[in-house]
């Protein structure tokens, strides 16, 4: 049951980094004011840089890690919990993954700079 929750709180952060990518230069150009809070466009670089870091250094995500870790060799899955992992882990060489995050990584920037966040203002003292 942990396993599985740790596998859905990991389901949600590769949905927020990929709907990320498609979002914010979409709404960028149709006015959405929340994909230009800079509190969320920093999570976002932050999140992929590390997962980017992550691919060129080969390290396993520590979701990853806790996930097995709790399920165990021979624990069964949950029905939930066999569809997400079928989602979220991709059975391909790692090279096409340090492509991809380095790339995805590079069109965050890319995005960063055509679509830029608001600036925060200085707190007037």
């Amino acid at each position: 049951m942990i396993a599985d929750i740790v596998l859905l709180f990991h389901f949600c952060i590769v949905l927020f980094i990929t709907l990320g990518f498609f979002l914010i230069p979409i709404g960028y150009k149709l006015g959405w004011e929340w994909v230009k809070d800079r509190k969320l466009r920093m999570l976002h670089l932050v999140m992929i840089l590390f997962v980017a870091i992550e691919a060129v250094l080969g390290i396993t995500c520590p979701l990853t890690s806790i996930e097995q870790n709790l399920r165990g060799i021979n624990q069964s899955k949950s029905f939930v919990a066999y569809w997400i992992e079928q989602i979220v882990y991709w059975d391909l060489p790692t090279q096409f993954f340090l492509f991809l995050y380095c790339i995805f990584l590079g069109w965050t920037f890319l995005v960063w700079r055509l679509c830029p966040p608001k600036k925060t203002r200085s707190a007037n003292l």
